[in-house]
């Protein structure tokens, strides 16, 4: 993803200081330290399935001196966090299979009034639509699809609320 797009991202999260992130699958880290810098005093979950890309994500932090990040391993159906223990999830790529068992454990782990913002292959499993309605079959409130791709890349744009 571009430097474009993980700004779209993040700004349409409307982050706040003191904010709780969950960032799924942070890769690089671009949305994790992004978060960061506007959540102050909050912390930014980064949980991915690879414990070498979190070892890299915490060399990066280190070598940046980036504290308030948690590092954890799990994914989009096993989040390794307490019941309301967000305020936002962002995510590069949902491009999970099973959709249906990540929006709920999404939709288990942020606190009311959570927000998610994510990018979702175009053209790729699930479908964006699919996603959608996997989100809203959650509880999810305001959830939409933004079928343009973002900047750079073949990704459309999912925002939702939990309420």
């Amino acid at each position: 993803m571009t430097a474009d797009g993980d700004e779209r991202l993040v700004e349409a999260a409307a982050l706040q200081p003191g904010d709780d992130v969950l960032d799924l699958a942070p890769g690089d880290g671009a949305l994790t330290f992004a978060a960061h810098e506007r959540i102050g005093d909050g912390w930014v979950f980064a949980v991915d399935p690879s414990v070498s890309v979190l070892e890299e994500l915490l060399r990066r932090a280190h070598a940046a001196n980036v504290a308030g990040v948690m590092y954890l391993v799990g994914d989009g159906e096993v989040i390794p966090l307490p019941d309301a223990a967000a305020d936002v999830c962002v995510a590069r790529s949902l491009r999970t299979a099973g959709f249906d068992g990540a929006a709920a454990e999404l939709a288990r782990v942020l606190r009311p009034g959570g927000r998610l913002s994510a990018g979702v292959a175009l053209d790729g499993e699930p479908e964006p639509e699919a996603i959608a309605a996997a989100l809203a079959d959650a509880g999810f409130e305001h959830v939409a699809v933004e079928p343009e791709a973002l900047a750079g890349t073949s990704l459309a744009h999912v925002t939702a609320r939990r309420p």
